[in-house]
């Protein structure tokens, strides 16, 4: 994956979801979706979702010499009942997403496996399969509580063109 591309799908997703960009709503072929967008000199970045426990989105960017990617996903967490079983809630699990991932910032999400733990909990990022030729990668993303697995999101990283 293009390092500029890296970077602004890093950026991007540390200033939007889980940071301080601006949020918002749109409507996509009739769907209300939440939206967060970043501009800086790492380029342009758009992530827009639909998810509470479950759900996916699509992220769009564009680097300042004109390089664009997307990276898609979907998956989610226990039912909250399954949650209260073992002592969480589901904001305590998005909670422990946004930590590891302002954790572990350009080191996740996109073409490299990275790992994580803290306490009770442990993160993973592993790539399932890279195809060079196209270029594209797909990859898994766990987070487990005392073992127990509570929150799974797939990953497709691909450059547009």
């Amino acid at each position: 994956m293009d390092k500029k591309i890296r970077d602004i799908l890093a950026k991007g997703l540390g200033e939007g979801y889980v940071g301080r960009s601006v949020k918002g709503l749109v409507d996509r072929a009739g769907h209300t979706l939440e939206t967060s967008d970043y501009q800086g000199p790492e380029g342009k970045y758009h992530d827009e979702w639909a998810a509470h426990q479950n759900g996916g989105g699509q992220e769009l960017v564009e680097t300042p010499d004109g390089k664009k990617a997307t990276r898609v996903y979907a998956g989610g967490s226990l039912h909250e009942e399954e949650l209260i079983k073992i002592g969480l809630t589901g904001k305590d699990v998005i909670r422990k997403l946004v930590f590891f991932v302002n954790q572990l910032g350009e080191k996740t999400r996109l073409d490299t496996d990275a790992e994580s733990t803290e306490g009770n909990w442990s993160y993973s990022y592993k790539i399932l399969k890279s195809v060079q030729e196209i270029p594209v990668d797909v990859a898994e993303e766990e987070i487990k509580y005392k073992g127990n697995l509570v929150f799974i999101h797939f990953h497709i990283n691909s450059p547009v063109r």
